[in-house]
């Protein structure tokens, strides 16, 4: 008799989780309307650099980041759904608009793309702060705030306007830069570094963030590649051993880091 209510008992406990799961799935997809998602504007980012799909990372991974396109699509049988909302983190900002060019450890990549983390500590107060105590600077408190201060607009201004290869992040709230600030501080170890927080937002917003927030940095490293670009805008950076690059456009700025590589244009 025990064995059995035991039983029943697990299978109340189990049916209690399925429950939620079927819910979520009978859910139809939201008709949410969000005012502040905007749509793309402007040239794609590859244009701006001279580059088509297939030359990228991302292009040339279709085998690794899903099926081939000659594959014919499996037939789908689940019925899938979502909420209207979801819980928005700044780990979640990092990783839809930073990560794929500045890693996950926001150190980004030697040469070609800058790391985060002596930007984030330098604006910083409390980092700041220990920095001139340390040098004996009688007036540490408030030339801290100052000094932070200064950093972390340039920082936001980078953000918003992007650099010679950084695309710019300008559809980012203020919301959004302060969530993702706190997420940087945690990544670089700040004192003052804030516990993590969450921000509701629409799917909408999501898929915004999602296509927008995709960046393609352009590295053109290994050994014995042969590539050919159409136009190139603002630079060319290239490292690695014997490699050769041609482009028909453009007046970059070349900068051969490796060994044996050849660059020309024509």
């Amino acid at each position: 008799m025990h064995l059995l209510r035991r039983v029943a008992l697990l299978m109340v406990a189990l049916l209690a989780t399925l429950v939620p799961i079927g819910a979520a799935q009978n859910v139809p997809w939201p008709s949410v309307q969000d005012p502040s998602v905007t749509p793309v504007s402007g040239p794609s980012w590859l244009t701006h650099l001279g580059l088509t799909l297939d030359r990228t990372t991302l292009g040339q991974g279709a085998g690794r980041y899903g099926p081939s396109p000659d594959r014919p699509p499996a037939p789908r049988t689940e019925v899938l759904g979502v909420r209207g909302k979801m819980e928005l983190t700044g780990a979640d900002l990092y990783r839809l608009n930073c990560q794929s060019c500045h890693r996950e450890t926001g150190t980004g990549g030697p040469m070609e793309v800058a790391s985060l983390l002596g930007a984030v500590r330098g604006a910083s107060l409390a980092v700041v702060r220990q920095r001139l105590q340390a040098a004996g600077d009688p007036t540490a408190a408030a030339d801290s705030t100052a000094q932070a201060a200064k950093a972390r607009i340039e920082i936001v201004q980078r953000l918003h306007k992007g650099g010679t290869r950084m695309p710019p992040r300008d559809y980012l709230t203020p919301e959004d830069i302060q969530m993702l600030f706190g997420y940087l501080k945690g990544l670089a170890q700040t004192p003052d570094a804030p516990r993590a927080t969450t921000r509701t937002v629409t799917w909408a917003r999501v898929g915004e963030l999602t296509v927008k927030g995709t960046c393609s940095n352009v590295n053109v490293g290994g050994a014995d590649n042969r590539l050919t670009f159409e136009k190139i805008v603002d630079g060319l950076s290239v490292v690695g051993l014997n490699n050769t690059v041609t482009y028909s456009d453009g007046d970059p700025k070349v900068n051969d880091t490796g060994s044996g590589n050849s660059i020309r244009k024509g």
